[in-house]
């Protein structure tokens, strides 16, 4: 094999092709909210594959899940223990952070899918003086 033949070369895939197999691996994955909610995610994802950190603190935000079985209620969160007002989301650690820290896929590995942080509405200080 000479030195030309080794060097790999660039696939282009057209945007065409790309969506066409969305659209079908959409179509396998309805009626499952996990699997849908993942493709959901990884489209999302694939948007800025380098972002670690999704950050938006509003009472309408929402944190982008990757299983639709892993969403957390708002009964669920728990309010401020200083204040007792509600929690919003304020931000999220994306799973390509691992990559970050040299992460591997074995089995005992740190792992995770998010990690989403709810902070007080009020924004109190009380916890701090």
């Amino acid at each position: 094999m000479s030195e030309s033949d080794e060097v790999a070369q660039p696939m282009v895939v057209s945007k065409r092709e790309v969506d066409d197999q969305m659209k079908s691996m959409m179509k396998d994955f309805e009626g499952d909210a996990d699997k849908n909610s993942w493709v959901n995610f990884q489209q999302r994802v694939d948007k800025a594959p380098e972002q670690v950190v999704r950050y938006c603190r509003s009472s309408e935000a929402k944190p982008l899940w990757p299983i639709a079985s892993g969403r957390v209620s708002k009964s669920e969160i728990p309010n401020c223990k200083s204040c007792g007002g509600p929690r919003c989301f304020e931000f999220q650690v994306m799973p390509q952070l691992l990559f970050f820290f040299g992460g591997s896929n074995e089995r005992e590995s740190l792992d995770w899918a998010t990690i989403v942080v709810y902070t007080c509405e009020n924004s109190c200080e009380s916890s701090l003086s």
